[in-house]
């Protein structure tokens, strides 16, 4: 079968599976199964993707992401599930991309830029049949145009002034509105091309190179070191012998910066040497003495403000290690005060972490507390990544690829776990009945049931109305909304 017409068959196979499985139905099983359709036929098309290993392993992705829909069924694993299917759209555009940023901003462009060039493939392939074969029918087509659009006003005016013919004309209408489709088709029929729109990227790869892959073939992990200015060359030339030319002008500002990064950071440790101290002796070794004020104030208010110095401290680094300063050889400081600098930050986001242990431990868990433990592991490793940039001159582009594959995997694992049922959980099992907040309990995102039966105090069943019509259906059945419904049951 030829490649336009297997990705004809597979673009209305997609269109119609998607109009399917999502017609009156919420996500849930059908996520999963229009997911090993899409890939299947992708592969069907266009064998040489099992190829690209970015394609594989964002499939392996997109198929746990789905996954964690079935399962867990929250906003959070089906937000993670449409940005990796925007990012295997991406790698599944051109082969030759890996870096993942790109590889997102190339499947949002995707579905819009496909049906583009769908369209113009179909010219293209047209207007090489026209040249062999003479189509008769087009040219009697395109003359007929002028004559419609003369008869409509006197098909009204008549109908105007004629009531027998207008009678007519209206039965001959009303034959044609019985035949008219019903909403439903129509709903049905728009969902069909939006599924055939939406999955169109997967089986046609964008024409040419992509601006994006051009940019990243400039890539590197390993800084490089810059090339010498023509006036430097100029120099060499001019003046053969080292003690006569003059001293460059790019030397003196290269060594300035150099004195400026020691004094920058040599300032930065001291003053954080000092807050992370305080943490020490408050937060790390007096937990006891430590009031309820004091902890609602590091959560909600020092918590934040200490990771975005942690994000600033971050930039410090990157400004300072962005070139040729990373090749002075007269550097006897500043490498290691930046790595103190990273070291300080990192202790620092750790005191973060105890505060929010503590608050757990006296007030329970809570979605803010969870996501607060997330970023602050993102933050250790974007650390530990910036360490490596320090001491093995990496590129701005490695700390990118490797942060946004980490925040990409933290997202995918976050969305896998039910944190609903792990907060109501860990609340009634270290809280007494007084201190729990029920009313948060009974209001969290997903719905944790079957977890508060057994606690009259939580009044829950106040709130079930029973399962809705939409779970009933196979295609929307999730099992985080089965384990409820078996357990009042």
């Amino acid at each position: 079968m030829k490649t336009s017409l297997k990705t004809l068959v597979a673009s209305l196979a997609l269109g119609l599976t998607y109009a399917f499985l999502f017609f009156h139905a919420e996500a849930g099983l059908n996520m999963f199964l229009f997911d090993a359709v899409l890939i299947g036929l992708s592969l069907w098309v266009r064998p040489d993707l099992a190829k690209h290993k970015a394609f594989v392993w964002s499939v392996g992705g997109l198929l746990f992401a789905a996954g964690s829909v079935v399962i867990v069924h929250s906003n959070a694993a089906i937000f993670a599930h449409h940005l990796t299917y925007f990012l295997v759209l991406g790698f599944a555009q051109a082969r030759e991309l890996r870096f993942i940023w790109f590889g997102l901003l190339l499947g949002i462009a995707a579905v819009l830029e496909a049906p583009v060039n769908a369209f113009r493939r179909w010219r293209i392939l047209r207007r090489k049949k026209a040249r062999k074969t003479t189509s008769r029918a087009l040219p009697w087509l395109k003359q007929a145009l002028v004559p419609a659009f003369v008869l409509v006003p006197f098909l009204l005016l008549y109908a105007g002034g004629n009531d027998k013919f207008a009678a007519g004309l209206e039965l001959f209408f009303d034959a044609f509105s019985n035949l008219s489709l019903s909403v439903d088709a129509y709903w049905m029929i728009a969902l069909t091309i939006f599924g055939s729109v939406l999955t169109l990227g997967f089986l046609l790869p964008r024409p040419g190179t992509s601006l994006l892959v051009k940019q990243q073939s400039g890539f590197r992990d390993k800084l490089m070191r810059e090339r010498k200015e023509q006036s430097q060359v100029n120099n060499d030339v001019l003046y053969p012998t080292r003690h006569l030319r003059p001293r460059p002008h790019k030397m003196l500002a290269l060594k300035g910066e150099y004195l400026q990064a020691v004094l920058t950071f040599g300032l930065l440790n001291l003053l954080l040497a000092a807050v992370n101290a305080t943490d020490l002796r408050y937060v790390w070794l007096k937990t006891g003495e430590l009031s309820a004020a004091t902890l609602s104030s590091y959560v909600h208010t020092g918590t934040w403000n200490l990771v975005i110095s942690i994000a600033l401290a971050i930039l410090v680094v990157l400004y300072y290690f962005r070139g040729n300063l990373n090749f002075l050889k007269v550097t006897p400081w500043l490498a290691p005060l930046a790595k103190l600098w990273v070291a300080q930050n990192a202790l620092l986001a750790l005191s973060v972490g105890v505060r929010n242990y503590h608050y757990v431990d006296a007030y329970g868990l809570a979605f803010g507390r969870v996501y607060i433990a997330f970023v602050l592991l993102l933050i250790l490793f974007g650390l530990y990544t910036l360490f490596r940039k320090v001491r093995d001159k990496l590129s701005l582009t490695y700390l990118l690829h490797t942060n946004g594959m980490a925040a990409w995997l933290c997202l995918l694992l976050f969305a896998a776990v039910n944190w609903t049922n792990v907060i109501t959980r860990v609340n009634l099992s270290t809280q007494t009945s007084e201190e729990i907040d029920w009313e948060h309990l009974r209001y969290l995102p997903n719905d944790n049931t079957f977890l508060l039966l057994d606690h009259p105090e939580a009044e829950i069943l106040k709130l079930w109305k029973g399962p809705n019509p939409p779970y009933a259906d196979w295609r929307s059945w999730n099992y985080s909304d089965w384990r409820n419904i078996q357990a009042l049951q």
